[in-house]
């Protein structure tokens, strides 16, 4: 099979399993926010895969959840933020080679902490800010702990995977 092909295939599966991972809702008891893992996997796509396959499975997977889920105003919204996030995080890691994910993590949490807290602003006003963006916070710092761990098992298991990392496999 060709890098192509199985490029497009690993990215669909990000898609797919990103908007799974975003519509377990965990409620947040007394507040009308939710937490999910969709972070993690946009972040194990982006890592393993590279910026192409992070940026997809975060601007497609995430926008489809907000749509299936009823959150309509928020999904051309998610579809920029998680978009960016996945694509970032991807390219950080590209640069590292692998070797440090951490920087590109907290970068990525950065822009959909940011991204999220603009948005919130925009349609709710600033207070609302007391809730969205701990909520953002734990969501990321929980995404980046699962994610480090999961990384690092996969890359020790399957050693040929960071060859499919890049623009060039999309090219082939």
């Amino acid at each position: 099979m060709k890098r192509s092909t199985c490029m497009l295939c690993l990215s669909a599966l990000g898609v797919v399993l990103t908007f799974v991972a975003s519509i377990i809702r965990i409620p947040i008891p007394s507040v009308r926010l939710y937490f999910h893992l969709g972070e993690v996997v946009i972040f194990v796509m982006a890592l393993l895969f590279g910026r192409v396959a992070g940026g997809l499975a975060g601007a497609i997977g995430s926008s489809l959840a907000d749509i299936q889920l009823g959150f309509l105003v928020w999904a051309p919204l998610s579809l920029v933020i998680k978009g960016l996030e996945g694509y970032v995080v991807g390219w950080m890691s590209e640069k590292q080679d692998g070797t440090n994910d951490i920087p590109a993590l907290i970068t990525g949490s950065a822009i959909m902490i940011g991204g999220y807290a603009a948005a919130t602003i925009l349609l709710f006003g600033w207070p609302a800010l007391i809730l969205e963006v701990p909520v953002d916070i734990v969501q990321c710092s929980v995404a980046i702990a699962i994610t480090l761990f999961l990384v690092r098992n996969v890359r020790e298991r399957f050693p040929n995977i960071p060859k499919l990392k890049g623009r060039a496999e999309w090219k082939k």
